[in-house]
């Protein structure tokens, strides 16, 4: 997921990426923010359906929607939390593995 979200910005024409990463009680959240142009909104609306999210020509709308697929099936999500001409932020949440007894 974070290779893929990296590529979908540099070929956005970001030139810096940015990761964060928290952690509280029950989640490992994690920040993934770029200074590209920002998604269109049709590309937001269709972010994670597959074959309709795709923002550049060519590209097959299936990476976020696999990405989202395989998070889910983790117990976590991703969302976009924001989407401007200064960047995208994009947010990643997984539940915390319990801690061994």
């Amino acid at each position: 997921m974070l290779h893929n979200l990296a590529q979908n910005a540099a070929q956005a024409g970001a030139h810096h990426l940015s990761f964060r990463a928290a952690e509280s009680e029950a989640l490992l959240l994690i920040e993934v923010a770029d200074d590209g142009p920002g998604l269109p909104p049709k590309a937001r609306e269709n972010l994670f359906r597959p074959f309709a999210g795709s923002a550049r020509p060519g590209g097959t709308g299936l990476g976020l929607a696999i990405a989202r697929e395989v998070m889910r099936a983790h117990g976590g999500d991703i969302a976009l939390d924001e989407s401007t001409g200064a960047g995208t932020i994009f947010r990643l949440s997984l539940p915390r593995a319990s801690a061994p007894v």
